[in-house]
């Protein structure tokens, strides 16, 4: 395949999503600002284990994916919405998860990791501890990227699947006139989005989230991960991008995205 050259418009933004909690879920929204360190008000948030001192993930803690949060609160599986600023929001937490919890800012702890493995559809799979990048509750880099062509692929050729886009959380939906995976080429490069610049830096790994059931009516679904391994064999079990910040800026849905020189 030919490396496109520098400043073609590859297409445009189709979507854009912030997860004010660390694994509950998020918030579609119009646009972003994408600070040096990540998409502002993005995985602001997250619950730690009081006994571990371990950042809770749906990797491990699935539930998580059964409550939802905006900017200001959360709301639990049964209904109950309770504000980050209120004092009761730890008991709230504890008495879900049945442990005790507490929500926090990344600025409130120092280093914390999360637990994870590396067989998703194995719940017994040996754990490994995932320190997340210092200051931040995220997982590798600061934006997560997908494209429309990727993901049509994969729905295309296995249409037996649910390929939901709420089970992969990116931060941005790209809306792109390239081959599927295509975007897999791009690492080193940089990409203008709206006013802000993503250098694209390695693919998405999987974890168990996408294979778990969330609400909506999406199901657990442990047999996307031999999909997601077998319709990508020379990165087996990814799907999406990581992206670092290069320019600070805004992103908002219909941008146009533009590819910059190697």
């Amino acid at each position: 395949m030919e490396p496109l050259a520098d400043g073609v418009v590859l297409g445009s933004v189709a979507g854009a999503w912030r997860y004010p909690v660390k694994s509950l879920q998020g918030l579609a929204v119009g646009a972003v600002e994408i600070d040096p360190t990540g998409i502002r008000s993005d995985r602001a948030w997250g619950i730690v284990d009081e006994a571990t001192g371990k950042l809770l993930a749906a990797k491990r803690t699935a539930p998580l994916l059964q409550a939802t949060a905006t900017d200001h609160d959360l709301t639990l599986p049964d209904g109950t919405t309770v504000a980050f600023d209120d004092p009761a929001v730890h008991q709230h937490l504890t008495r879900w998860l049945d442990r005790e919890v507490r929500l926090v800012s990344p600025t409130e702890v120092g280093e914390v990791a999360y637990e994870m493995t590396f067989d998703p559809p194995d719940e017994d799979a040996e754990v490994y501890d995932i320190p997340t990048p210092p200051g931040t509750f995220l997982d590798l880099t600061p934006v997560h990227v997908l494209t429309t062509s990727t993901l049509g692929a994969c729905e295309a050729a296995r249409p037996d699947l649910d390929w939901d886009l709420r089970r992969f959380r990116p931060n941005l939906l790209l809306d792109l006139a390239v081959e599927p995976w295509e975007e897999q080429s791009w690492i080193g490069r940089d990409v203008a989005i709206g006013s802000a610049v993503l250098r694209f830096t390695m693919t998405m790994m999987r974890c168990a989230m996408p294979l778990r059931a969330q609400p909506g009516g999406l199901e657990r679904q442990p047999e996307l991960f031999r999909a997601m391994s077998e319709l990508n064999p020379e990165h087996p079990n990814h799907l999406g991008m990581c992206c670092d910040v290069v320019e600070p800026g805004r992103v908002a849905v219909g941008d146009r995205v533009t590819l910059r020189a190697c």
